[in-house]
């Protein structure tokens, strides 16, 4: 090829269209640098990331993820991580852009003279990749700028795509660095110089080809395998993942070559610069095919780490349901949701697992009357919504206190009120409705919304109601009533006085009532003083509670001069089969997260093991029994960075981390066993999502409980 045909040939226009072509085309010769880079520096990676992760690792949805890490080791690791990255990627990209330029002009370059080449030009390309980091960083100082001025994110997203804009010709500064031997400053002088005229198309054509085509491409890749199956999906990935790393940087480097050579031929004449200028001499061996075992060996490696997890890490499965008032329905069919409620993060109550995966998630807040959520399938694709009251006509009965338990037969018993009456309803997956037959369980002597309720499901299908309500609507004491119902509707309710003991408040926020059913349908309830941290448990040695028993396991505290101004917490319960309660809470001391285990029925006697140090606005601890009879606890961990599961033994606890919260928990975990006697911990993330938004994540951990 003459020189007046290879210039008129870099003058042809559709630079991307073509330099993206070339990268493909080439893409095998083109790879071979950040192979025989990336490939070693991955393995590194890989050993280090196995030997430090340790108990910090855990498989999420099939991908690894430190969840354990501090926020700032993961920040060291993400730093490092990256900075490698950058380092290695300012030898390989200048490399591949010298391979790119040479097939352009017609030498094959041999890709160790490419990476000799980059690596004596390694301080003019570091000191590129600074100015491209101060660009970068200025550019998002403005858009926040814009962002708090305005409070709008779309004047921000223009001017950064602007100003982004404004930036990209500053690439052609690398392969002036290489070729022609510039200095970092001189070369995005030069690169500025070679676009005048042309400042926009070529500033699209490289955000097209830098940006905007690679991510799309990866997205697609994202979207082809997301329909896998998790073991599928995370072989998917490890191939995909290597395949796509070494593939980007092919195509970017021949569109910034074309587009470099493309400048340069229209800014000279033929007699004055041979566009050959830079490009070394050479014959380049073809690529031998046992190369590419070698470099996709890292990514094949650590994607049989992640699906065999041959170290036990924990695996987790994690769920997202979000929405908002004006959010698209859940589900479809004749039965879909077209507006869900805007969840606040002090409305979670309860959750209960049925068959096949279903789940029942109980909300009840200040201005919101009780629902129950269906998810019909574990991603919760199949959706319910079921409002306990008429949300249309919410008044006083919106801020009195719920409760619920789940059903043998799979619907929702929810407490309601009628005026002063509490009552039953049955909620399914749309609707609730009172429950047929059923009579008022008790009556409120003071404001409904100053009473306390707490309910649960006897085994003989029965239900147990703990009501807890002033003595006087003026003063007295607080009266605990323990309601027993022979049938689901509660038709005939038997009252039984408990307990009278030293007023206290009922929040409309965690949980501080609680009741269960023992041995042969034993009540056992629990009421936690958030003023004094005192907790009351009230056992009974009938069904009918005609003997109850009072006791004290915790003291209270002198009155804290905060009472009342920090976020209060609460209290859950459990019965073992032979009837010691465990009870969960957070001292309202020091806020740990702490376990009170009882040593004997009446809970005379008990052990209070501390789970985790504590802090203001931590979420109440959620407590389950296992089918092996273990207690599990799920908690905040002290920074509330994270969700804790600790399962506990012998008066022995081991806690894990089992999710990393973005935002905060909310006031209340809950948690439930599936069919298969897996911990389902649900929690509301709730800075996660923008207002008026909300995340209802549903986090299930695999392995803990074999």
């Amino acid at each position: 090829m003459t020189r007046i045909e290879l210039v008129e040939r870099m003058r042809g226009s559709g630079v991307l269209w073509r330099g993206s072509l070339d990268g493909v085309r080439r893409l095998v010769p083109l790879a071979v640098p950040g192979a025989l880079v990336h490939a070693p520096l991955s393995g590194f990676v890989l050993l280090v990331m196995v030997v430090w992760a340790g108990g910090s690792a855990a498989v999420v949805d099939g991908r690894l993820d430190l969840i354990g890490a501090s926020g700032g080791e993961l920040l060291a690791w993400t730093v490092t991580l990256a900075a490698l990255v950058v380092l290695a990627q300012a030898v390989v990209f200048p490399a591949t852009v010298v391979l790119a330029a040479g097939w352009l002009v017609g030498r094959r370059v041999p890709p160790v003279v490419a990476l000799r080449m980059a690596a004596r030009r390694f301080p003019a390309m570091l000191l590129l990749v600074v100015l491209a980091s101060v660009a970068y960083a200025a550019i998002t100082a403005a858009g926040f700028g814009v962002l708090v001025v305005t409070g709008r994110e779309w004047p921000a997203t223009v001017v950064m795509a602007v100003l982004g804009l404004v930036a990209m010709p500053g690439l052609l500064a690398v392969p002036s660095v290489m070729l022609h031997g510039c200095t970092a400053t001189g070369a995005v002088v030069r690169a500025y110089r070679l676009v005048r005229y042309r400042e926009l198309p070529t500033a699209c054509t490289l955000a097209l080809g830098m940006v905007v085509v690679p991510v799309a491409v990866a997205r697609a890749a994202e979207h082809a395998l997301a329909p896998l199956p998790g073991p599928l999906s995370t072989a998917g990935w490890a191939v995909a993942g290597t395949v796509l790393a070494l593939a980007v940087t092919p195509v970017q480097a021949a569109v910034v070559a074309r587009q470099f050579l493309h400048c340069v031929a229209w800014r000279t004449e033929t007699h004055d610069e041979d566009l050959e200028h830079g490009v070394p001499a050479g014959t380049a061996r073809p690529v031998r095919a046992a190369l590419w075992p070698v470099v996709l060996a890292p990514g094949l490696l650590f994607g049989g780490i992640v699906l065999v997890n041959p170290f036990g890490w924990t695996e987790v499965t994690e769920t997202v349901v979000s929405g908002g008032e004006d959010s698209v329905a859940l589900g479809s069919g004749a039965g879909a949701l077209s507006r869900l409620p805007s969840f606040r993060p002090w409305e979670l109550r309860s959750a209960h697992a049925g068959h096949d995966g279903e789940l029942k998630v109980v909300v009840d807040g200040l201005y919101t009357a009780a629902g129950v959520l269906t998810c019909g399938d574990p991603s919760c694709e199949r959706a319910g919504l079921a409002w306990a009251d008429d949300v249309a006509a919410l008044s006083d009965k919106a801020r009195n206190g719920y409760a619920a338990a789940r059903l043998p037969d799979g619907r929702m018993a929810v407490t309601t009120w009628s005026g002063p009456r509490l009552r039953v309803s049955h909620c399914g997956t749309f609707a609730c409705a009172a429950a047929p037959g059923g009579a008022a369980v008790a009556e409120a002597r003071d404001r409904p919304f100053h009473a306390g309720v707490a309910m649960a499901v006897r085994r003989d299908g029965g239900l147990v109601v703990a009501f807890a309500d002033r003595e006087r609507a003026d003063d007295g004491d607080d009266l605990v009533t323990l309601v027993s119902c022979a049938d689901a509707a509660c038709s005939r309710p038997e009252p039984s006085e408990a307990a009278r003991l030293a007023p206290a408040a009922y929040l409309h926020g965690p949980p501080v009532l609680a009741v269960a059913a023992g041995p042969d349908d034993r009540p056992v309830a629990a009421r936690f003083d958030v003023v004094t941290g005192q907790i009351h448990v009230i056992s009974c040695a009938d069904a009918g509670c005609r003997r109850p028993r009072v006791t004290r396991p915790v003291p209270p505290y002198p009155a804290r001069e905060d009472a009342g101004l920090r976020q209060e917490t609460g209290l859950t319960l459990a019965v073992r089969a032979d009837g010691r309660p465990v009870i969960a809470y957070r001292d309202v001391r020091d806020r740990a997260a702490k376990l009170l285990d009882c040593r004997t029925p009446d809970c005379a006697r008990a052990d209070v093991v501390t789970l985790d140090a504590g802090d203001t606005d931590l979420a109440t601890p959620a407590l389950i029994l296992d089918r092996a009879g273990r207690l599990l606890v799920a908690f905040q961990n002290a920074e509330g960075t994270r969700i804790m599961l600790a399962t506990c033994t012998g008066g022995r606890c081991t806690s894990t981390p089992v999710a990393r919260i973005r935002g905060g928990a909310g006031e209340t975990l809950a948690m439930t066993l599936d069919d298969r006697g897996r911990p389902v911990i649900v929690w509301l993330d709730y800075d996660a999502a923008p207002e008026p938004g909300w995340e209802l994540v549903i986090t299930t951990p695999l392995n803990l409980t074999d």
